[in-house]
């Protein structure tokens, strides 16, 4: 989405575009295993690289992007991996992401007042928000700072050894049936189906924010077996892309209505600070119901019946050996 639209109702899924980014699907001739190997080695060096090569902020939001990604493979081959080596590996990359995610979710902060700024420009008073932007861009640069090049060091050797494990992944870990990916999918389906219920019963920030995150993961693993059937994943991978970018820009207000409220002091005009109060929940509100059709769509089957139905799929794009 861009800017101005991030806030905007949206119309209808879209297509949405991601940044340059190592080839993220298995192809229908390699072996299963080997595959998500290859996926997870590129992901990692991507993360990797990222953090050396790219702008601090860039690098942190490519990085955590590319993690995410990686996530999304264990879960699905979370049964035969089994609890232990699934766990130990989905904690290393979840810590490591949160060891550089407040620099990235400072500069959302920024990038959520200027979109709001743009969106409103036409009702609101030149320059009205214009204070809390300074101060967001001042806390932006200071977290920025506090994400110490030994810190990115610490990081990056952390993706190291994950890398290492996975270079080391024996073939043998992984069969090539569909039950080896079937119970990773049915946990994902059925996770995010019962936290959009919960999303929509509560009401609150943090149930909308856990339903994001069970989409993002629905959503690489669709993109992940996309050559399963193309047309049709990628019907569903248009839906999981607009709705993780809607709940995306949901959270953004969120989370900076929650700041409004923790530091008023960040924007000390009460007028101002009121109208921007209002703003954030008429676009979250927004946002909420523009996400519930879609949502409403890709979790109207029953976790069971959806992935039997992946699984006639699966069967006809890459068959068992008889």
């Amino acid at each position: 989405m861009t800017t101005k639209g991030r806030f905007a109702e949206p119309e209808a899924p879209a297509r949405t575009v991601i940044p340059t980014s190592p080839y993220f699907r298995l192809d229908g001739g390699e072996f299963l295993a080997a595959g998500l190997q290859r996926v997870g080695l590129e992901q990692l060096d991507h993360a990797i690289n990222a953090l050396e090569t790219m702008r601090v902020d860039i690098g942190i939001h490519e990085a955590r992007k590319a993690l995410r990604r990686v996530r999304a493979v264990l879960r699905l081959v979370r049964d035969p991996l089994g609890d232990r080596v699934y766990r130990a590996e989905n904690v290393a990359l979840r810590d490591a992401g949160r060891l550089i995610g407040n620099s990235r979710d400072a500069t959302v902060m920024v990038e959520t007042v200027v979109g709001l700024s743009f969106l409103y420009r036409d009702v609101l008073q030149p320059g009205a928000f214009d204070i809390l932007r300074s101060h967001l861009l001042e806390r932006d640069k200071l977290l920025r700072r506090r994400v110490s090049r030994s810190r990115l060091d610490d990081v990056m050797a952390t993706l190291g050894a994950v890398r290492n494990r996975f270079a080391a992944w024996p073939a043998q870990t992984l069969g090539e049936g569909y039950g080896e990916v079937g119970g990773g999918l049915l946990r994902v389906y059925r996770r995010g189906r019962n936290r959009m219920g919960d999303a929509y019963r509560q009401g609150t920030a943090a149930a909308f924010h856990v339903w994001r995150k069970r989409v993002r993961y629905l959503r690489f693993q669709m993109t992940l077996l996309e050559s399963m059937w193309p047309e049709l994943q990628r019907e569903i991978i248009n839906d999981l892309a607009y709705l993780a970018d809607a709940l995306g820009a949901e959270h953004d207000l969120s989370e900076l209505e929650r700041l409004l409220e923790e530091e008023p002091e960040m924007l000390p005009d009460e007028n101002a600070r009121n109208l921007l109060q209002g703003l954030l929940v008429r676009n979250r509100v927004r946002l909420q119901e523009a996400a519930r059709p879609v949502g409403a769509r890709l979790y109207a089957e029953e976790p069971a019946h959806f992935v039997q139905r992946l699984g006639v799929y699966w069967e006809a794009w890459r068959p068992e050996p008889s």
